[in-house]
């Protein structure tokens, strides 16, 4: 598997590297910035992103720690995107897109801690997701345009403070903050371009706690797809290059604990890993 990660060079730097057959490429000796919007607009043109990655000097990288895979503008999640997940949560799958945002500054990468905050007296659920990066600008966009501004996909983890959810969504609220708590938004560990992809619905998506496999779907069982999901959005909101999409979780959440391990896996896509705290 081939894949686009971003990882702390011995200059204290972080780097993007590309990996493929056991070697790394620097592509931030070849020029790439940091930027996610950036990287996503360089994986949007594969013949481009080839002749650049000839530019990029080979690196000596297999023991640079894994950092987050970049931050993007935006992070849109979808809600209640598999049935048997939304029947669990107590309803019937929706006829209409449900969406809600992840807010940046809450996502953390591969190998940091998830922090459950001591004063949080509440449930509180991992949820395993496919999320999708963005390498077009998109507002009331077609099918097409839509197919063409997907350029890769990593692994996510949705963590929520469940039983804060079902109260703010008793009173009518909003479900944002349950969702947003410092690192209850896991994404990584790398990104792998569509063309690197197996077909979208042969993927199998699993998330373990402890080892122990809670939630396991083929992405095939998805209600809105990639394209279609992004098609409703950018009618209501404009969608940027380097915005990234949680796809939605299947069935199987239930509460986690203080030195938990979460990890998230499914087909070319790696192995998300992240580790459950008690904060001060």
């Amino acid at each position: 598997m081939s894949s686009l990660r971003r990882a702390l060079g011995n200059d204290g730097e972080p780097h993007w590297l590309w990996v493929a057959g056991g070697f790394f490429r620097d592509l931030t000796a070849a020029g790439l910035g940091d930027d996610l919007a950036e990287v996503g607009g360089m994986l949007a043109d594969q013949e481009a992103f080839q002749q650049f990655l000839a530019q990029a000097p080979e690196a000596a990288a297999s023991t640079w720690p894994l950092l987050m895979p970049g931050r993007p503008g935006k992070a849109l999640c979808l809600g209640k995107n598999f049935a048997a997940h939304a029947r669990e949560m107590g309803g019937e799958p929706p006829t209409e897109l449900v969406w809600f945002a992840k807010l940046p500054d809450t996502l953390i990468g591969h190998g940091e801690n998830v922090v459950i905050p001591k004063w949080l007296d509440t449930r509180v659920d991992p949820e395993a997701e496919v999320v999708m990066l963005l390498g077009r600008d998109l507002h009331n966009c077609n099918m097409q345009q839509a197919q063409q501004a997907i350029v890769a996909y990593t692994l996510g983890n949705d963590v929520t403070a469940r039983a804060q959810q079902g109260l703010d969504k008793e009173r009518g609220w909003p479900w944002l903050r349950a969702k947003n708590l410092a690192t209850f938004g896991c994404v990584g560990p790398a990104w792998v371009p569509v063309w690197e992809m197996p077909p979208f619905e042969d993927i199998t998506l699993r998330g373990r706690v402890n080892g122990v496999i809670r939630q396991e779907c083929s992405m095939a069982d998805i209600i809105w797809d990639p394209v279609r999901a992004l098609v409703e959005m950018s009618r209501w909101t404009p969608l940027r290059a380097g915005d990234i999409i949680y796809l939605g979780t299947p069935a199987g959440v239930a509460p986690i604990h203080d030195g938990d391990e979460l990890s998230v896996e499914a087909d070319g896509l790696g192995k998300l890993v992240n580790q459950v705290v008690g904060g001060a």
